[in-house]
């Protein structure tokens, strides 16, 4: 670059590592990142204390720490509301200082933002936004934004369900009746019901065929709105996905809107005794830019929004590894196309597009590829390291893929990220650790599956759902406050007795 850049292009990669990008670089495996460090700067960067997600990308986009931004890691406890009253870090509402597109907006500069954390609920003012990720309330505790619900499994046998219960539905085929344009099956047909989602929001109905057509037991799905194969929205034999599918679901108030999904019969056995068929997330069919008039137009430069991935359905065993993969894949080609298509269509002064997909894949993979962790082996360390070099690799062909459409010599490029990562071989349950302690009062209601707090007996509260935060439970201050002021100096000992 030779004079001042006229644009500014920042691309978020979510917790890259430093260490594994300059080695995958050395290797040549890297190639657009490694043309990026030749031109400019590489360097490492002391993150946000706590070094989570929202905290540090705020920082990122306005220079002001946690106590200036108002976003204090992942969630966030607001003054006056009780200390068991928590919001999402990722509302844009929380955020407090000014971000680089606001200061750029003031003075005459247009921004695009593509898939940027805190930016919902979506109210750009001016320029173009595509999307909004990790939002309220995003999938680690529940489901994200775009989703209307989060996937399900349908199976003959018990699984796992380490998220919202209810989504691991166990079903009984039957002899099939009423079915009307079924192929030629040599096996007898089964048949069974069921309901996209099984739980979060009303769905439609779906009534589900066993066939055989290879003469060897049972090896296909029909899925219909009704018993008539004639309008079969999927067709499966096993390891095979359905196309998108749209339909309406209802929502909490009352009314309906579009949502898409897609079926994949993991499993089915020539007996039918063993089946399990997937249903991925179903992501809002609605529009999801600024203006609206953009989501067809991205849709089909990159296909469906999808919110990144399913962690935990691979995590609970409800689909194989390569399935998830292919999540990641889908959704790194969606940021890439989205990413590009913008930059080369729109008006624009500074760009920020962030990829969430490195992140997600060491959140399941960093204890197979650390040998300090209690769950490393080295018998599969090399499996685990080769998929998240391939995710690297992915993101770096985006990265190659959006650079060709920016002129380099008018354009600042940053690749930045918010955080590390570290081993997870233990998960306290901190009300616990502080029951124990009698700092905190508690007792489960087995009735309604609710924990119910003695605020006059509790002296302080951990932020839910356990990240970061344990406020004290001061008088004057907190609505049930059991604190006196002038013993808070005393609980900040005694917590930190505690938790260690």
């Amino acid at each position: 670059m030779n004079s001042r850049p006229e644009k500014l292009l920042v691309l978020g990669v979510d917790a890259a590592l430093p260490d594994l990008l300059q080695r995958l670089s050395g290797e040549g495996a890297l190639p657009n990142l490694t043309k990026l460090m030749a031109r400019g700067a590489f360097a490492r960067a002391i993150t946000t204390f706590p070094p989570l997600t929202a905290a540090a990308w705020s920082a990122i986009v306005t220079g002001a720490g946690p106590g200036t931004t108002g976003v204090p890691c992942l969630m966030v406890h607001l003054p006056g509301e009780d200390l068991d009253k928590w919001h999402t870090s990722f509302d844009r509402r929380i955020q407090m200082a000014e971000t680089l597109w606001e200061t750029g907006i003031r003075v005459g500069k247009r921004p695009i933002l593509v898939n940027w954390p805190v930016t919902w609920p979506m109210g750009l003012e001016e320029g173009v936004q595509v999307a909004a990720s990790l939002n309220p309330p995003f999938r680690f505790f529940y489901m994200p934004l775009f989703d209307i619900a989060s996937s399900s499994l349908y199976s003959t046998r018990h699984h796992r369900c380490n998220q919202v219960p209810g989504r691991a539905v166990v079903v009984e085929p039957r002899p099939a009746d009423g079915w009307t344009g079924l192929p030629d099956s040599g096996e007898a047909p089964l048949e069974f019901t069921i309901e996209v989602p099984p739980t979060y929001a009303k769905g439609p109905t779906y009534e589900v065929a066993l066939i055989g057509t290879g003469g060897s037991g049972y090896d296909e799905i029909v899925i219909a709105p009704s018993k008539d194969a004639s309008r079969a929205v999927a067709r499966l034999k096993t390891v095979e996905m359905s196309p998108w599918i749209t339909a309406n679901f209802g929502t909490s108030s009352g009314g309906e809107q579009r949502g898409r999904f897609r079926f994949y019969l993991v499993r089915l056995s020539s007996d039918a005794k063993d089946l399990s068929i997937y249903a991925s997330a179903v992501n809002s069919a609605g529009s999801y830019t600024i203006p609206d008039s953009l989501t067809p137009v991205i849709e089909a430069a990159a296909g469906p929004y999808m919110e990144v991935d399913d962690p935990w359905a691979f995590l609970d065993g409800w689909i194989p590894f390569g399935a998830y993969m292919d999540q990641l894949t889908a959704h790194n080609r969606w940021w890439t196309e989205a990413t590009r298509h913008v930059l080369e269509t729109q008006q624009w002064d500074m760009a920020f597009s962030w990829v969430g997909t490195v992140d997600h894949l060491q959140h399941v993979v960093y204890g197979g590829i650390d040998p300090a962790s209690i769950t490393y082996d080295p018998a599969t360390a090399e499996e685990w390291m080769a998929a998240l070099e391939r995710t690297y690799h992915e993101v770096d062909e985006g990265i190659g893929r959006i650079l060709e459409a920016v002129d380099l010599e008018r354009t600042l490029i940053l690749v930045v990220s918010d955080h590390g990562f570290t081993r997870l071989d233990h998960f306290p349950f901190i009300k616990q650790c502080l029951a124990k302690a009698g700092l905190l009062a508690y007792r489960l209601n087995l009735d309604t599956g609710e924990m119910e707090i003695d605020w006059e007996k509790t002296k302080c509260f951990p932020l839910e759902p356990g990240h970061s935060h344990i406020f004290v439970n001061l008088k004057g201050r907190e609505p049930s406050g059991s604190v006196e002021p002038e013993d808070y100096g005393e609980v900040q000992d005694q917590i930190c007795e505690a938790l260690m």
